[in-house]
Formats: structure tokens, C-alpha cells, sequence
């Protein structure tokens, strides 16, 4: 396929990297610094928990091509970046295929109000990372690939040849029947999470441990949960029925605090916060105005979302760890 990436971050990155690995013509648009440093080193790719380097070639343009035919065209940004990305998108009237791969709750009418309904396919990334000058460290989910679909939730023939390119990259790919209350009920759960990150210092080894906090961020997901319920949303994965019940049972379970005091939350959850609290503020307004549009209170919500602040205070600064040093605390001097 010929495939125009747009968005020279982490994702971008990856997905240029490794799509052009696999055979495909992959053109990459990045601009400032970041242009230099790939048309340097080409685009190097170091893979977390393995010593595994990659460097790939790709073409390079500064800006979005206007005249160019690509069959798709992947856009990776965060959601603050959106409204910038869409204005230079638009100029190119020869791409039949939008892959839109940005966290969402208020839905895809922008995006098909700047390339038209027909263009637009909705898509997320299961992978996390940070760049460390001309290198892109990278952690991918176990298992987990893209999750992509078109608006309608049809098989399309495009949808298919995306497929076969990804899983070609060695990228597991899923497809939801209803991909935009996919990325609704992901804001959901992840949000209130990265709030709690917040008010637990910014160290989910912290928010693991301190039970009143996961308890809080917990019952924010289920208000979120309810939010983007309450507007006759299915929930997808159906596997999300379950948060029909109370916010308490998905605290018992063993395995999510274990999840939350891992490294690959650390790195694919507690680092993104971090670097991102424009797009978390964004991504809280979203999913709350989706609960106000629904005449819903969300007073737990509504007091995490204080601590996307960072000069809101934490209630709590002490690490919980008692045989070992937290691994974030630990790595920034901190005692127990």
C-alpha cells in the first residue's frame, strides 16, 4: 500500500517504521527538529524490556503533500492537535482514506466536516513510548496491536487491505462493529485513571497501593462509564458489560492493581499523562460534557478533575511501598 503517516511522534513513528518494514511505500510528514533528526538517523525505534534497535528509511516531507494520491492517509496526534492536523489534512482532495488514530469522546463530526463522511475511518493504538532525542523508546500491549474500523461498522474492502498491511507488521488488528462508542468507552476508562495518576502524585505504583485513591479514580470510571451510556452507546468490547456492576468489584480483583503497578503502565499510561495533561484536560471536558448533555451529576469526577491542575497538591506525596522502593519514587530520591 501506499501510505502517508501523518504525526512524526511515538505512534507516528512506529507505524511508519514498521509498516515500511513490511514492504509498504510509506511517506512520513514531520516538521522542525524532529525532520533533521530523521532525515539524519532515519527513523530508530528501541523496543522497552528487550535490546531490540531498528532504524528504517522513510521519505520525508515537511508538509501535507496537496497533490499526492496515497491510498491511506494514518493521522497520530494527540487531541489537542487535532483541530491544527485537520486544517492541513483538507488540502488534499486525492486521498480516498482518513485512518483517524487520536483519543475521542465527542465523536467524529469534525473529521468529517474537514475531509467528508466518506474519507473518514476511526483507528487506536495499543502502544505507548517516549522520544529520547533521535530515539523513539517504545512499549506495545501484550497481544495487542490497532483497533480499527469504518464509521458504519462495515467489513469495506479498504478496511481489509489496512488489515492485511498491519498484521503484515507483525499488528494485531481488531475491529469493532461500532468504533466511535469504542473510543467513547475508552475515554472513559482510561480518563478518571490518569486523574487519579494526578492525584496520587503523578506514580501509579502510588495509586495501586493507596486504596482510597484507586477506589476514587475506580468509581470516575464507572461515572464515565454511565456518561457515554446514558447517549445510547453499546458498550464495545461487549466484554464491557460487566461495569454494570459496582466500582467495588473491579477493585477486588487482584489482577487490575497488579496491571496498575506495572511497568507497562508506567510507561504507557503514567508517561503519556504526564507529558499530556493539555490532552487530558481536553479529553475530561469531552467526556464531561457528555454527562451534563445527558443531565447526569459526576461529583467524582468532577473533584479528580482538579488534579489535571499541577498546582493542585496531591493529598498524598508518601510512597506505600514497605519492602522495596517504589520504582518511580526510588528513581526520583524519594524515601519511605
Amino acid at each position: 500500500m501506499k501510505i502517508l503517516v501523518f504525526g512524526a511522534g511515538v505512534l507516528g513513528s512506529l507505524y511508519a517504521a514498521r509498516l515500511k518494514d513490511a514492504g509498504n511505500d510509506v511517506t512520513l510528514v514531520a516538521r522542525g527538529q524532529r525532520y533533521q533528526d530523521l532525515s539524519e538517523h532515519g527513523i530508530v525505534l528501541e523496543y522497552f524490556g528487550s535490546d531490540k534497535r531498528t532504524a528504517t528509511e522513510v521519505r520525508l516531507v515537511k508538509a501535507m503533500p496537496e497533490d499526492e494520491h496515497y491510498d491511506v492517509c494514518l493521522v497520530l496526534v494527540r487531541k489537542t492537535q487535532l483541530e491544527p492536523a485537520l486544517e492541513a489534512l483538507k488540502v488534499n482532495t486525492k486521498i480516498p482514506a482518513f485512518l483517524f488514530m487520536v483519543n475521542n469522546a465527542e465523536g467524529p463530526q469534525a473529521m468529517i466536516d474537514a475531509v467528508g463522511r466518506e474519507r473518514v475511518m476511526l483507528g487506536f493504538a495499543s502502544a505507548g513510548g517516549e522520544r529520547s532525542g533521535h530515539v523513539v523508546r517504545v512499549m506495545e500491549a501484550p497481544g495487542k496491536g490497532v483497533v480499527i474500523g469504518e464509521l458504519d461498522g462495515t467489513k469495506s474492502e479498504r478496511l481489509k487491505q489496512l488489515m492485511a498491511a498491519f498484521e503484515a507488521a507483525g499488528l494485531p488488528v481488531e475491529t469493532p462493529k461500532n468504533m466511535d462508542a469504542w473510543l467513547r468507552y475508552h475515554v472513559a476508562l482510561i480518563l478518571p485513571l490518569a486523574l487519579g495518576l494526578y492525584m496520587a502524585g503523578s506514580c501509579n505504583y502510588r495509586l495501586a497501593l493507596h486504596k482510597p485513591l484507586l477506589k476514587k479514580a475506580l468509581r470516575g470510571v464507572f461515572e464515565g462509564i454511565k456518561a457515554v451510556r446514558a447517549h445510547g452507546f453499546p458498550f464495545e468490547p461487549p466484554a464491557l458489560g460487566w461495569m454494570r456492576l459496582s466500582p467495588d468489584f473491579m477493585f477486588m480483583r487482584p489482577m487490575f492493581r497488579k496491571l496498575l503497578a506495572s511497568e507497562l503502565m508506567d510507561i504507557g499510561g503514567t508517561r503519556h499523562a504526564l507529558s499530556a495533561r493539555d490532552e487530558m484536560k481536553a479529553l475530561a471536558d469531552e467526556l464531561l460534557a457528555l454527562a451534563r448533555s445527558a443531565g447526569m451529576k459526576t461529583p467524582v469526577l468532577d473533584d479528580l478533575y482538579r488534579y489535571v491542575d499541577p498546582k493542585v497538591p496531591p493529598p498524598v506525596t508518601l510512597c506505600l511501598q514497605r519492602e522495596e522502593l517504589c520504582p518511580r519514587c526510588s528513581s526520583e530520591g524519594s524515601q519511605i
